[in-house]
């Protein structure tokens, strides 16, 4: 994606015009968690503070609105008293949600225009348009070091002859911001086409210098974020050579993104990237890819798990992955996965690939996101889809008591009123959806969605899954969004880190006042699928949880 398209498709153009004798710029303070679109008018600033835990990113949106075309805004933030704090701003950029999708939830967010409000453009110039509103995203990082007390963050906006100053307090509460304990994994994709997007429509050599490069930034990003897990692919990146029936294996390049990631700081867990997929539909049988190793590439071979030749080489395979895991000192942390979501009519296929690697490999764990609660004793961690989850929660305790592991996932379902990342959703339910894991003591989330992007990410968020003919909602295949050699953040993505903090935040508390943490977690999420979804109300328990820190 070229820059200047991104200046022009993600920060709206001249799509509005009203006519005014003289230029005013208005400039209001907003509640981060509220989504403002092109056409939103705030007749009333409401927004008077922020509350947060030393070790919290504080943030606010200004929004900014003119009666003509103006010049270049500058914005210039400074937090007096807090000289270590990290500032960052952008402005939020407006993409379109085109394909409708069967049962949208009652709260949906409908836009007069046909644009919502998603990625933080932070390097690019904006120019306000008549009538149109722009919002900037500003972050304050608060250092775990900082003194308690109550902090102004000054802004000054510059708006051609215009200045507007502006204040907003930060109440830093005594409490700093614990460990996280929840486990996050958000699954890439390193693909050309994807690539190519973060390096101005240019190719990238695989496994080149370039290639490392972009995957530093998306650790970094991801690690900024509150994720912690990352899914690594050893059969797609090793390297292959045969000799007779012997493969020669080597695991360099799996080596070096799994270096990365640690270095970055997110290698709480290590996932093994699938090794099969279904034949053909849904509810086809599950195959495994087998290398073919050939003078200058390897192909890989779809074979049943039965084929002489599948049984060969993972008999091999999966013995020097766990040797090698163990030498580089992963292997109490990795978990693999097969194949994505079994059901009942691909069951049988799915278990005797697992009882077949734990044959050769009988210490390794297996995890699967999965819509069948029929695999006992083949699982040592269960995602289940959300809604499944709530539907056979006593199956999932059950498993707990046995000494597995439950986290939860979401994709482009469930739909209807549970919590997603959808981008015509309140962003409240980005938020809350680690309270659910609190709530129900589910110790991880996994989405699949971290950069899936189409040709176009700036213009359409939805997408097609051509295989089984679903759209994708809006914003379901990714949550950041490609620069020049690096990621944009997303309001989506801002709401999910702070809903990671209000996890931790509530387990501190749960550790303090059991019975406080049970009510507040309750009066946020009544079930799976039921939540209070009101911003005020949100903001009021929030600081009731950081007061009781304090205390």
């Amino acid at each position: 994606m070229k820059r200047n398209n991104i200046a022009a498709l993600g920060i709206l153009g001249c799509l509005f015009t009203v006519l005014s004798v003289r230029a005013q710029v208005s400039a209001t303070f907003v509640d981060p968690l509220e989504k403002i679109f092109p056409e939103t008018v705030i007749p009333v600033e409401s927004f008077k503070e922020i509350d947060v835990a030393k070790g919290e990113t504080a943030a606010v949106q200004l929004v900014l609105r003119s009666f003509q075309h103006t010049g270049e805004v500058k914005l210039h933030i400074e937090v007096p008293g807090l000289p270590d704090a990290v500032v960052s701003h952008g402005a939020v950029g407006y993409v379109r949600a085109e394909r409708p999708y069967t049962d949208p939830a009652v709260d949906r967010l409908h836009s007069a225009s046909g644009f919502y409000p998603d990625p933080i453009i932070d390097d690019q110039p904006v120019r306000l348009q008549a009538g149109v509103t722009q919002a900037y995203y500003l972050s304050v990082f608060i250092p775990r070091e900082a003194k308690a007390g109550t902090y102004p963050i000054n802004i000054s906006v510059h708006v051609g002859n215009e200045t507007i100053q502006k204040s907003l307090p930060v109440h830093v509460h005594n409490v700093a911001l614990g460990k996280q304990e929840l486990w996050i994994t958000n699954w890439y994709t390193f693909e050309p086409k994807t690539l190519a997007l973060m390096n101005n429509g240019q190719e990238v050599e695989p496994y080149g210098d370039l290639y490392w490069k972009l995957m530093e930034v998306m650790a970094k990003k991801m690690a900024d974020y509150g994720q912690n897990v990352i899914m690594a692919y050893p059969l797609e990146m090793a390297t292959y050579k045969k000799e007779g029936d012997r493969f020669n294996i080597d695991f360099s390049r799996f080596d070096r993104s799994v270096e990365i990631f640690e270095k970055a700081g997110i290698l709480g867990r290590l996932e093994g990237g699938h090794i099969g997929r279904r034949e053909s539909d849904w509810t086809s049988q599950f195959i495994v890819n087998v290398p073919e190793p050939g003078p200058d590439s390897t192909v890989f071979l779809q074979l049943s798990i039965e084929d002489p030749r599948a049984k060969l080489f993972y008999s091999q395979f999966f013995k020097e992955l766990m040797a090698h895991l163990e030498e580089k000192g992963w292997s109490d942390i990795y978990y693999q996965y097969l194949t994505d979501e079994p059901v009942e009519e691909n069951r049988q296929s799915y278990i005797a690939i697992a009882q077949y690697m734990k044959s050769v490999a009988p210490g390794i764990r297996i995890a699967e996101a999965c819509h069948s609660p029929e695999l006992a004793d083949i699982l040592d961690l269960w995602v289940p889809q959300i809604d499944f989850l709530n539907k056979d929660f006593d199956f999932y305790q059950n498993r707990k008591k046995a000494g597995d592991e439950v986290w939860f996932y979401t994709c482009l379902a469930p739909k209807g009123n549970y919590a997603n990342r959808f981008i015509d959703l309140p962003l409240i339910k980005t938020r809350i959806m680690h309270w659910i894991n609190y709530k129900y003591h589910i110790d991880g989330y996994l989405h699949w969605g971290f950069n899936w992007w189409n040709d176009a990410p700036f213009v359409d968020t939805t997408d097609t899954n051509d295989a089984v003919g679903n759209f994708l909602p809006p914003g379901d295949a990714w949550i950041v969004y490609p620069g020049y050699h690096k990621l944009y953040s997303s309001i989506r993505l801002e709401a999910m880190r702070d809903g990671i903090n209000d996890n931790t935040l509530l387990r501190m508390l749960e550790a303090k006042n059991p019975a406080l943490a049970k009510k507040i977690a309750h009066s946020i999420v009544y079930k799976f699928d039921w939540y209070d979804t009101s911003i005020t109300h949100f903001r009021k328990v929030r600081k009731e949880i950081l007061t009781a820190l304090s205390e």
